[in-house]
């Protein structure tokens, strides 16, 4: 199994780091053009030749998170409604529930793939947001923002990633951490998440469109 996840996240990184260089060719091939389409801003630098800033063109593709068949069905019985937030979409997806966040951009330190966007838990007065993912290759955890009525938490560590034991919902597997199981139970005053639970399935698709 542990040789799964490895081979994994390497074909992730893999695609990652190649979306990287895509975008930086193009961004090269746009500063060989005779015209650009937008406004650029030209400098002078210190040995007296002009230099041209071109905009940093937008990274493409996304992540779709599938919510664990268990998990969304706790959450369907328990009268939480999930609601994409922040520009992500989600959709019903093979009897739960399926998630697309989009990708903004890569770092090449730390094997990153950051995205916007993110997902709601809500029942009744009780919510909390969990937003701007960030999936770390190296450490091979996903961290977010988390938001609610239990307050403004911060960035933390939402996820470890697990090899898949569901190919068809996802690559790889996303288990709560500590944090994120507290966070949840705290926010609708259950005893209903642990750490090491699966709570969903991941794919990054950093060459399709959103």
């Amino acid at each position: 199994m542990r040789g799964t996840v490895r081979r994994t996240l390497a074909a992730v990184a893999a695609a990652a780091l190649t979306a990287t260089g895509l975008v930086a060719a193009g961004a090269g091939a746009a500063s060989a053009q005779p015209r650009a389409a937008t406004t650029v801003a030209t400098h002078h630098s210190t040995s007296g030749h002009s230099t041209t800033q071109h905009p940093s063109r937008a990274m493409t593709g996304y992540t779709q998170v599938v919510v664990a068949p268990p998990v969304y069905q706790l959450v369907a019985g328990a009268g939480i409604t999930p609601a994409p937030i922040g520009g992500a979409k989600a959709f019903a997806y093979k009897d739960t529930l399926a998630a697309r966040f989009p990708i903004t951009g890569y770092a090449l330190s730390g094997l990153s793939i950051k995205h916007s966007g993110g997902i709601s838990l809500t029942a009744g007065a009780a919510t909390i947001s969990l937003s701007d993912f960030s999936i770390d290759l190296a450490r091979g955890k996903v961290s977010g923002v988390v938001n609610g009525s239990i307050g403004s938490v911060g960035r933390v560590d939402l996820f470890t990633i697990a090899g898949t034991n569901r190919l068809d919902l996802g690559l790889v597997r996303l288990k709560l951490t500590d944090t994120a199981a507290g966070a949840l139970d705290s926010t609708f005053g259950v005893d209903a998440f642990s750490a090491g639970d699966t709570f969903g399935y991941a794919t990054p698709r950093p060459f399709s469109r959103f």
